[in-house]
């Protein structure tokens, strides 16, 4: 009987090689992970251990697989059904995510930004992980035009997520459009 060779097998050179720019490795490391939805150590474990702007290129790459990792990755907040997430896991995969947003923002891919957006708020909603939200805080108060429209139209989806930033209302310096979106989550 043949049995079903394990993704993670091969995840730490791919891995390894990927955070040394092997941009080959980092789309090889993300088509693994599209190829296993299902694969939670993949997703939370291996994948968030990619550096967020590496991940963030091989992404752009491929828009449409950039989608279904980062809904899948959505999909794990709360674990598998078999593994619950631990604190410290939520803590990385919301601090990995706010990076791949960053990185998105900074090349100007709103597509990414709103895909990798939602699914940190998706996160940074059930979790509310202190390390994280002092990452994405700044990082708000620092979006301008563009990817703070996008940005504010994803915290005003995800309420949850944008109640954990309702002190940026009060941040004269923060995009209007992203004061707004704070203060109108119930």
């Amino acid at each position: 009987m043949d049995y079903p060779e394990d993704p993670l097998l091969n995840t730490e050179t791919l891995l390894e090689a990927a955070n040394n720019g092997d941009l080959s490795a980092a789309d090889a490391l993300l088509t693994l992970a599209g190829d296993h939805p299902r694969d939670f150590d993949l997703y939370v474990g291996v994948l968030t251990s990619l550096t967020a702007e590496h991940a963030g290129s091989a992404l752009a790459r491929d828009p449409l697989q950039a989608q279904t990792v980062l809904r899948a990755l959505a999909e794990y907040v709360h674990g598998d059904g078999a593994r619950l997430v631990q604190f410290g896991e939520a803590s990385d995969v919301v601090t990995w995510l706010q990076g791949v947003c960053a990185h998105a923002a900074s090349q100007d891919d709103w597509d990414l930004l709103e895909e990798a957006a939602h699914t940190m708020c998706t996160w940074d909603g059930a979790w509310d992980q202190w390390s994280a939200r002092a990452r994405i805080r700044p990082w708000l108060l620092s979006l301008k035009g563009d990817a703070a429209v996008v940005m504010a139209a994803v915290l005003r989806d995800h309420a949850e997520s944008a109640q954990h930033f309702s002190s940026v209302a009060d941040e004269r310096t923060a995009d209007p459009r992203i004061r707004h979106a704070v203060r109108a989550a119930p």
